[in-house]
């Protein structure tokens, strides 16, 4: 009886043993399950987080894409209070469109980073016909443009046109994959003023001449070209070089492109004022057209140009009485403003053209020096401007309000040569975003040279290149230099007056 009552006793104690294990496994799962509900629900709340930062970071991009384009740029990193670290890569399709993604990482309760990825597709809708084609992402990296590559393609246009004479380049426009070259005053009513070439990515470094045109309306005199620009008609599907002409009467001239051949149409326009063509711009359908100085009217003209192949007509003009009495020699439009580089006291004059039929006189700026304003170069509310030798060769101007004297971010007075062109790439107006790394790239008469411009308020010489030998010098025609993605193209001059191109790749 005992040794039962042993027996039935040890039963029930290994069955409350094994009760007991049961419920200590069932109270773990719930312990596990609860805490593994509040790390999902943490994770999700960052998950959740990430997602509104990479969000908001898109919107910010289509934001600065539409008020310019080249502010949109990689930026490696940006990490907020609480631990999260995102980053923007930017992939540039085509000239005008951009692929936008946005990674944000952060820190799990198990241990292992998460991290949520967006990405947006942004176009450059306000430029998307006859906008630069330069690409603001600086491939492969800034430090490789330290030391660029200048290579002398063409040294003798003379033998590609087959007409013995100096074919001195006056400027160059480089506008998807063709390379539009502007020639100034030949000797022969029969030399050809102008030059297309092919410069496509199947051999980016060796341009080749796909056609070469006569123009000139007046035809009774080969002045030249003393500027070019050139964009699309999208009703017609036609690609038009718009040129500033040397003469004093028909100096804005419209060729079709889109040929083998370049054909000058026959509306041509002679705008008042009596002066030499000198600069142009495009936006938006408009010409904008600087002249030589003049003393019988205004030097800077707007045109409109939506029928490129209907009459041309002049819509309104800057001074609206009287002249400036000084050439414009680079005109840059943003937004409602036209900014004119000159030699007047105002090196920088500023025209607020909301109304294209009455520009008016917004604001200037001058530091004081005896050089002249020569070139223009804005990024956002950042505008770059550069002068002739002596004194303050380079000013970095902040123009978020152009109807005031610009605030200056910083100067450069050690380049001691004249500032013929600029171009900036990289940079990223932002008081909220770490600012990426932002080059310029001036021509001067001699030099290819770089600034690190990613601080505003302190910039640094990066690299400088001399131009080839024996493609400069000419006392007449100053360089000129355009960029097509990542790539630069100079037109220079010798002594003789003969024009050269060269290709500058990093």
């Amino acid at each position: 009886m005992k040794n039962k009552l042993y027996k039935q006793s040890g039963f029930l104690t290994l069955e409350i043993l094994i009760a007991m294990t049961v419920l200590i496994l069932m109270l773990a799962v719930v312990v596990m399950v609860s805490f593994g509900n509040q790390s999902m629900v943490a994770n999700s709340q960052s998950n959740a987080e990430a997602l509104n930062i990479a969000q908001g970071l898109l919107e910010k991009a289509q934001a600065d894409s539409r008020k310019d384009f080249n502010l949109v740029n990689p930026i490696s990193s940006i990490t907020s209070s609480d631990g999260f670290v995102s980053s923007i890569d930017v992939k540039q399709i085509d000239y005008f469109t951009k692929l936008v993604t946005a990674t944000v990482k952060f820190p799990e309760d198990n241990g292992i980073n998460g991290s949520t990825i967006l990405s947006s597709i942004i176009t450059n809708f306000n430029n998307a016909v006859g906008g630069d084609t330069c690409s603001s992402v600086i491939l492969p990296d800034t430090e490789t443009w330290k030391n660029p590559n200048i290579k002398e393609k063409f040294s003798d246009l003379s033998s590609l046109a087959s007409i013995s004479d100096n074919y001195p380049i006056t400027d160059i426009d480089a506008y998807r994959d063709k390379l539009y070259v502007a020639i100034g005053k030949t000797t022969s009513l029969t030399a050809p003023t102008f030059f297309v070439f092919n410069i496509d990515d199947s051999d980016i470094s060796n341009p080749k001449l796909t056609s070469e045109g006569f123009i000139d309306n007046d035809g009774t005199k080969q002045s030249g070209i003393n500027a070019v620009t050139v964009s699309e008609d999208t009703a017609s599907q036609t690609t038009y070089a718009y040129v500033a002409a040397a003469g004093t009467t028909k100096q804005l001239q419209v060729i079709d492109v889109s040929t083998n051949l370049p054909i000058v149409k026959p509306n041509s326009l002679t705008v008042t004022g009596g002066s030499a063509g000198n600069s142009i711009f495009y936006k938006n359908g408009y010409i904008y057209l600087g002249l030589k100085s003049s003393t019988t009217g205004p030097e800077f003209h707007i045109i409109d140009v939506h029928k490129p192949t209907s009459s041309l007509s002049e819509v309104g003009h800057w001074p609206e009485n009287g002249s400036l009495g000084h050439d414009i020699n680079s005109i840059f439009v943003s937004g409602r403003y036209a900014y004119l580089a000159t030699p007047d006291s105002r090196n920088l004059i500023v025209l607020n053209i909301s109304n294209v039929s009455a520009p008016t006189l917004a604001g200037s700026y001058d530091d004081g020096g005896s050089n002249n304003g020569k070139s223009i170069f804005a990024v956002g509310d950042t505008l770059y401007l550069g002068r002739t030798e002596g004194g303050t060769e380079l000013s970095v101007l902040n123009e978020s309000d152009p109807t005031v004297t610009p605030p200056v971010f910083d100067s450069d007075s050690t380049i001691n040569k004249s500032i013929d062109g600029i171009f900036v790439r990289g940079k990223l107006n932002s008081q909220t975003l770490q600012i990426p790394e932002a080059l310029a790239f001036l021509l001067t008469p001699s030099n290819f040279t770089v600034m690190n411009v990613s601080d505003s308020t302190n910039m640094s010489p990066w690299g400088s290149e001399p131009l080839p030998s024996g493609t400069f010098g000419s006392s007449l025609f100053e360089p000129v230099f355009d960029c097509e993605g990542n790539n630069f193209f100079i037109g220079s001059n010798d002594t003789s007056n003969n024009g050269h191109i060269s290709v500058v790749t990093p």
